[in-house]
């Protein structure tokens, strides 16, 4: 029965901006974004690792990855699983993986380019796990869960950042103390969760602690790839280089950022009880 608060459409008008970068649609705004992506993420092995281990597949096991990007968590999970299909609607997210495949000698991966919100239930078969990691980037929040939660043959993993933090702060830097305060959006975590019970599936939260460095060989570097991976527009490059500057140290290998953040993992496991 649904309660006081539309969570879906709460949804809708909260996360607008992850469903258009800056009039560009998301295929291509992942396109342009692509290897620099790449080459950022796949450095961050053991934050993958610990994800895999979490979801505690089996040999025997497939894997549906939405949104899997150049393959951080579908390359680790193929060590394992019986074999995995990585969707993307982004050509240049997926090249990338093949590259990696081939590089990490992974065979059993099966690549299809599509939006989650454009594949229908019967062009994918049933996979034992279903899996999303920061990749909900739909306008139908109750569709796309309903998706996963039909597609999938033994539970659902979601992994998401508990406050929308995904940029270390920078955005609240921009803004200002106060400002930041005063503009503080609903936890995007806590609306899929109730929105699942909602629905009647009761999932469980488990919250991540992340911490990783990102490093560079000056400021300028530094300043020039936060520009290209966030699309800082030039006028604000002087708030970004005080924003670095402040947040950069120094170490054996240079200019170091320290990254930390906090994700929550939403999961749940099928059963005869469980209704979309």
């Amino acid at each position: 029965m649904p309660g006081i608060i539309n969570w879906n459409e709460l949804w809708k008008a909260t996360h607008i901006r992850g469903f258009r970068h800056h009039g560009e649609d998301l295929a291509a705004h992942w396109d342009r974004k692509a290897e620099a992506f790449n080459k950022r993420v796949m450095k961050h092995k053991e934050r993958a690792l610990e994800q895999v281990e979490a979801i505690g597949i089996a040999p025997n096991e497939t894997v549906l990855d939405m949104g899997a990007g150049p393959g951080r968590l579908a390359i680790p999970l193929a060590r394992i699983a019986k074999s995995v299909t990585a969707l993307d609607q982004s050509e240049g997210m997926l090249s990338c993986l093949k590259e990696n495949m081939q590089a990490e000698g992974i065979s059993n991966i099966n690549c299809i380019r599509k939006s989650w919100q454009d594949v229908t239930p019967d062009e994918i078969q049933v996979h034992d796990v279903v899996l999303s990691s920061n990749s909900l980037g739909v306008y139908d929040l109750k569709e796309a869960l309903t998706k996963m939660d039909s597609l999938a043959r033994r539970a659902v993993f979601i992994f998401t950042f508990t406050d929308g933090n995904r940029d270390d702060g920078f955005s609240q830097f921009l803004k200002g103390e106060k400002h930041s305060r005063d503009s503080v959006q609903p936890a995007g975590y806590l609306m899929i969760y109730n929105l699942l019970a909602e629905m009647g599936i009761y999932a469980d939260v488990r919250i991540f602690d992340w911490e990783s460095k990102e490093h560079y060989s000056s400021l300028d570097e530094a300043v020039a790839s936060w520009k290209e991976m966030r699309d800082v527009p030039a006028e604000e490059e002087p708030k970004l280089r005080e924003f670095l500057s402040a947040r950069l140290t120094k170490d054996e290998q240079g200019l170091c950022m320290h990254r930390r953040s906090k994700q929550a993992m939403i999961s749940w496991q099928k059963s005869p009880h469980t209704a979309a």
